[in-house]
């Protein structure tokens, strides 16, 4: 069998569950990635629906993940904004808190 495998960090987990400590990686990993991060005020920004999360996380659903993002902003480990170039455009970005960083890295 192929197993594709997952990590995540246990202290995220721990504070917010194991669904957000997933999410966190992926954020985290795409942030990572120079091509889809872009600079705001001196933080890597990813912008993400909940959606295109699940297509890469296909055993979380929708409403899995929107409350997994709503756990880390709730304990400081990310932070929200919406810098589309449309103002019909509602993709949240996303960017990790100092703390956030400080968890990512332990």
């Amino acid at each position: 069998m192929n197993y594709k495998e997952k990590k995540f960090n246990t202290e995220i987990a721990r504070l917010c569950g194991v669904n957000a400590a997933v999410v966190a990686s992926k954020l985290w990993e795409a942030q990572a990635n120079a091509d889809s991060a872009f600079y705001i005020d001196g933080y890597p920004w990813v912008r993400a629906s909940y959606k295109r999360i699940t297509a890469y996380l296909p055993f979380l659903t929708v409403h899995m993940v929107q409350t997994a993002v709503k756990k880390l902003l709730r304990e400081g480990v990310v932070k929200v904004g919406e810098y589309n170039e449309s103002k019909f455009d509602r993709t949240h970005s996303y960017a990790f808190t100092g703390y956030g960083k400080d968890l990512m890295k332990a």
